[in-house]
């Protein structure tokens, strides 16, 4: 893959300050002020009408399922026209007639992209914090921190999975199946495959079929790693890598003696990888497609 810094900064820029011009960002940055702040003061109603103490980290683990749906959602949407946009337009061709490398541009639309997905991550998640500093009594700034940090990295793998298959296609419609289709088996397949794979497994070992393993100290590490390995899977897994083990979700991570492939820091690297495999796959088919 032949990058160039100067290139990719270019592409990268020019894609970000086109969402401005169309307001894209500005639409974004609203629907995270509305979705983080509005979590956040939801949660202090039901804790406080179940008499429960508030605390932050707990927030965190109420967040976790929704911006689990959220940031694929908005990621994919954001993605999957950046390239196949720009060959179904011809504008492709402008594009690379520049000195624009077919590497340089793929990484520059991934920036510019994640950009414009990280910006209204962090103004709606500033938005949540102000609700939270005003009403919750427990607070750490480590752990809310670290829970924006995993999240924006998470944006970043459904982003580059996103535009990974934008490069693999040439028209908008056929990208726009693939990143439905990378959805449902991310968000709802993924998981109910596993059930069946244990399903399987339990019936040929044990005689009697089990769906469903139980907590992570019950599971099967083939099964807890399987889980790990979709990216919402690992989202999951890196953010107990940030935050404290004696949490009420803690039934839900391994304990003791691991396997290094479950250690909640490995996780993180699957998250990292699902930024890197799917976009390299994507230049391999856009670097031989003839435009």
């Amino acid at each position: 893959m032949t990058l160039d810094a100067a290139s990719v900064r270019a592409v990268a820029k020019k894609d970000f300050q086109d969402a401005v011009r169309s307001r894209l960002l500005w639409a974004l940055s609203v629907l995270f002020v509305l979705f983080a702040g509005g979590m956040a003061y939801l949660y202090t109603e039901i804790q406080n009408a179940s008499g429960n103490e508030l605390a932050a980290l707990d927030l965190i683990f109420f967040l976790q399922s929704p911006v689990g749906l959220l940031i694929p959602l908005t990621g994919l949407l954001l993605g999957y026209k950046s390239v196949a946009g720009e060959i179904e337009t011809g504008s492709v061709k402008i594009l690379l007639s520049l000195p624009h490398s077919r590497g340089s541009v793929l990484l520059g639309k991934l920036f510019g992209r994640t950009g414009v997905l990280t910006v209204p991550i962090l103004v709606g998640f500033a938005v949540a914090a102000v609700v939270v500093l005003a009403l919750y009594p427990v607070f750490t700034a480590k752990y809310y921190l670290a829970f924006v940090a995993v999240t924006i990295l998470f944006g970043l793998a459904y982003v580059s999975i996103a535009v990974a298959i934008s490069a693999m296609t040439k028209s908008t419609s056929r990208a726009a199946v693939g990143i439905v289709s990378a959805f449902v088996a991310f968000n709802m397949l993924w998981e109910v495959i596993g059930y069946g794979i244990h399903y399987v497994v339990t019936l040929i070992t044990e005689g009697d079929g089990v769906f469903f393993p139980g907590f992570a100290n019950e599971a099967p590490t083939w099964f807890l790693f399987y889980q790990r390995l979709s990216p919402n899977g690992a989202f999951g897994g890196a953010l107990t890598s940030a935050l404290p083990r004696d949490s009420s979700f803690s039934e839900f991570f391994p304990s003791g003696d691991v396997p290094f492939y479950l250690a909640d820091w490995f996780s993180l690297v699957i998250l990292a990888l699902w930024v890197i495999v799917p976009l390299y796959l994507g230049y391999l088919r856009f670097d031989a497609a003839d435009l």
